[in-house]
């Protein structure tokens, strides 16, 4: 069908468009007050911003969740960077016994959240421990100065310094790098040990201390966050009353900052959309209706769409927070169209449903592609393994359809209901005669160059983007100057331990097996791993000469009650030999037989945590009476980057292999033990390749709509390509601007190569159908586009402006993703305009040169 038949046909409805106006706005009004109601009263919706939340579906993290289940779950640190008002030594006695005072208040309001906190790591209990262990339980408080309490607890007759052996070793690191700052030097306190007090000095000195509380991992993320905000209310109120600061972080604390903060930043950033599109309206339209009824429209758009997804049960993040600012954005741009072709049609027509009914059918092919290229851009994110990015995209093309909707059928209500025949013509349309001609003129004289200048451009793109990273981590979501940010970079430059993270490594029996029954090969690659860790500079303890890796687990458990209890390795086989748990002798030899030894063992098996051997085998080893069914290994690793993460997954991988890499675990143990690497890191890893493929699977999807829609439009290939070129092209030129800003692939930024496409079709499409329409008026190829420029190209100006300005709107967001989210997707309609007007049309007098010439 025709452009004219569609046009014909639609006006020819102009009655039936008059007679339904009214029920139109009616049922439009009643279903946004209903979903009004709804988000206010009935079933207002929350944010939920967790890694968990964002962590997509693997076979790991369902080996984690089977495998934990057998195991205490894994505990949740909580972080106080305790420091003096003055900046001074935060180790003098004096400030080591108020601390003392402070925790006991804060374990006195743990108990009454329901013993929140089951583990204290703090200097003034490792110091009160070491005190009921060496002086008969002598209190800190008693204890006058550094001098003393060395004298206390240790024999400097017959101690050299701390660290001699393993365990030791691994515990003095532990406390160095993970609760010392990094200015603490040791070296005089050593030199006083080992001159018998003679010489250096007994005083310690460091400018922060780190406590590390481990919360009760049987609550809920919701409770955790709840208890936890409690918690850290008490740690301010202390710093008020004290000459102490004490700075927490935690990330369910993160989680919770980002879910309380969304809803306010929501608000602000849809208010100042709001304003801008009034403003710009005003600008374009110069008339109170011509500003009221697209924003009628529009706010209908954003209650529809979040409304929509509150009664879909759509899990809320923050991701859409940056929703209302693109619904606007994107909607704003129908409505400019639609109303600048009315605006025509209505100087013409007495009758305002003949009208609309008319513009309508002029821009249905651009228009409705557009929204067909833009919605698929969207719902691409649909096979997205990221659970967020899959609502993010279909949140954006509800709201496009709505916007789409109410743009052409509300809007049009309210113009057949509130215009008459009497008001007064509408202002003309902006034309700018002059930039047109200039613009041709250019185009006519320097085709080349224009052509060769973007493509010089674009490539230059490609190798920028070769280089560009992907990244997450939920502060993004943060404002830098928020109190958590500013504790977060403190333990960032404060603590080697500020990286630290947890890889597990889980074993299960294969299938059709009740148990790993394989001891001797199971015993042999424990001891591998071991071995492996320790050489490891990514794993903490790692990697230099003695290393003592930090980590937990069966081979760990085995051999300090080896080394502890020579008897005991004896009963089970089990024998130290050249710093290695080995089999010693074959016929009483039996893993779990010692396990379950063990498991009955109450006695304190880790003086620091105060853990016994059963609490030791219950968080490593799980047996079903002697027969071991599960295993697992907790091991600290360092990572603050993406790539660190990526470097030490792909580590841990390749040490473990695959079933036919003989010689690795896997292999080794393949018939007996399934062996997965798991935790928060790994699933970390798992959303930077989830993030990864979904922007390639979006992008391929929404460049095959695109150039689909364009072959079904052209039926011709050579005519899409050149429609299509200036889109790829503004792809290409976004990707290069975000090398040049230096920003990096994150959870927002994934999507701006899709929405590049979505977005720069519709320019095309419009600027390209409109041409064709003027060239069939003239015979002047140059005439007709100085009139589609001065007209189409006008009002591309001013959506793609106020669209630009719509997405400019995200940069007033707290959140530093949300901000660079606002500033890429304006450059890509800035670009996607640019190469439309001013490269399309050299592209399509190219084309028209050569079939010419043809």
């Amino acid at each position: 069908m025709s452009a004219t038949d569609i046009e014909r046909q639609l006006r020819g409805q102009s009655a039936t468009f008059r007679k339904y106006s009214w029920p139109i706005l009616i049922l439009s009004v009643v279903l946004t007050a209903g979903l009004v109601a709804d988000l206010a009263f009935v079933d207002t919706p929350s944010f939920h911003t967790d890694l968990a939340d964002f962590a997509p579906e693997s076979e790991s993290a369902d080996a984690h969740e089977r495998i934990s289940s057998h195991f205490t779950n894994e505990t949740r640190p909580m972080f106080v960077h305790v420091t003096r008002d003055d900046g001074g030594n935060i180790l003098e006695m004096d400030s080591l016994k108020i601390m003392d005072e402070h925790l006991q208040t804060v374990q006195n309001e743990s108990v009454s959240l329901q013993n929140l906190v089951q583990n204290w790591i703090t200097a003034p209990s490792i110091l009160q421990l070491a005190l009921d262990e060496e002086a008969n339980g002598t209190q800190l408080s008693e204890v006058q100065s550094w001098e003393e309490m060395l004298n206390l607890v240790l024999d400097v007759n017959e101690s050299d310094c701390p660290g001699d052996v393993s365990k030791q070793r691994e515990v003095a690191q532990f406390i160095l790098d993970g609760m010392l700052n990094k200015d603490f030097d040791g070296t005089n306190i050593c030199v006083w040990i080992e001159s018998n007090g003679v010489n250096g000095s007994a005083i310690m000195n460091a400018s922060s201390t780190l406590w590390i509380l481990e919360v009760d991992p049987n609550l809920s993320t919701e409770e955790r966050k709840v208890k936890e905000n409690q918690l850290r209310d008490l740690f301010h109120q202390l710093s008020d009353e004290s000459e102490l600061n004490y700075g927490v972080a935690s990330l369910d604390l993160i989680s919770h900052d980002i879910d309380e903060g969304t809803f306010d930043n929501l608000a602000t950033l849809i208010l100042l959309a709001v304003l801008v599109v009034v403003v710009l309206l005003a600008i374009a339209f110069r008339s109170v209706k011509g500003v009221v009824f697209p924003l009628v429209g529009l706010s209908f758009a954003l209650i529809w769409t979040y409304g929509i997804l509150n009664l879909s049960g759509a899990r809320f993040t923050a991701l859409e927070v940056a929703v209302a600012p693109l619904v606007l954005g994107l909607g704003i741009d129908y409505s400019i169209h639609l109303q600048r072709r009315y605006n025509v049609f209505r100087s013409e027509l007495d009758d305002a449903a003949e009208s609309w009914l008319a513009s309508c059918a002029r821009l249905s092919t651009p228009l409705g592609l557009a929204v067909i290229t833009t919605v698929a851009a969207f719902l691409a994110n649909i096979i997205s393994p990221l659970p967020p990015l899959e609502t993010f995209g279909i949140a954006l093309a509800i709201g496009v359809l709505s916007a789409f909707i109410n743009a052409t059928v509300v809007v049009g209500a309210l113009h057949v209901v509130l215009d008459s025949p009497s008001n007064k013509p509408p202002a003309e349309p902006i034309r700018m005669p002059r930039l047109a001609k200039k613009l041709v003129d250019l185009q006519r004289t320097q085709q080349a160059i224009v052509f060769i200048a973007a493509l010089i451009i674009s490539g230059a793109s490609i190798i920028g983007a070769i280089g560009l990273e992907t990244e997450f981590d939920l502060t993004d979501f943060l404002d830098e100057d928020m109190e958590i940010m500013s504790v977060r970079d403190n333990l960032d430059t404060s603590y080697e331990s500020a990286g630290w993270k947890v890889v597990y490594v889980l074993m299960e029996p294969t299938e059709g097996s009740e148990e790993i029954n394989s001891d001797f090969k199971l015993l042999n690659e424990m001891r591998g791993l071991h071995g492996d860790l320790a050489n490891n500079h990514d794993v903490v303890g790692g990697g230099g000469t003695d290393a003592s890796p930090s980590y937990e687990g069966p081979y760990k458990v085995l051999y300090d009650a080896v080394d502890n209890d020579v008897m005991f390795g004896e009963r089970y086989g089990l024998v130290i030999t050249g710093g290695d748990l080995r089999r010693g002798d074959a016929g009483s030899f039996d893993l779990g037989a010692a396990f379950v030894n063990l498991s009955e063992n109450n006695s304190v098996a880790d003086p620091f945590t105060g853990d016994s051997w059963a609490e030791r085998i219950e968080n490593t080893v799980h047996l079903d009476g002697d027969k071991i069914v599960h295993i697992r290994i907790e091991v600290r690793v360092d990572a603050s980057t993406s790539s660190e993460t990526s470097r030490i997954v792909e580590w841990f991988e390749n040490e473990l292999g695959s079933e036919d890499d003989s010689g690795k675990m896997r292999s080794e143990l393949s018939s007996s033990a399934k062996v997965y690497v798991t935790g928060d890191l790994v699933a970390l890893q798992n959303v930077l390749d989830g993030m990864n493929s979904s922007q390639l699977s979006s992008t391929a999807i929404s460049f095959a709509v695109s150039f689909t829609v364009l072959i079904v439009l052209t039926r011709r290939a050579v005519p899409a390509l050149v429609v299509l070129t200036p889109v790829v092209l503004a792809t290409l030129w976004v990707v290069g601007s975000m090398v040049i800003l230096s920003l990096k692939w994150n959870v927002l930024t994934v999507m701006v190569t899709a929405l590049s496409l979505g977005i720069g079709i519709d320019y095309s499409i419009h600027m390209w159908r409109r041409f064709e329409a003027e060239q069939s008026k003239t015979d002047d190829v140059w005439k007709a586009l100085e009139e589609t420029i001065s007209t189409t190209g006008v009002a591309l100006v001013l959506s793609a402006g106020t669209t630009a300005l719509g997405f400019l709107v995200l940069l007033f967001s707290p959140m530093p993703v949300v901000q660079q989210f606002g500033l890429v997707t304006a450059l890509t309609v800035t670009f996607s305009l640019i190469l439309t007007v001013v490269v399309l049309p050299v592209l399509l007098m190219m084309a028209e040169n050569t079939s010419r010439r043809e």
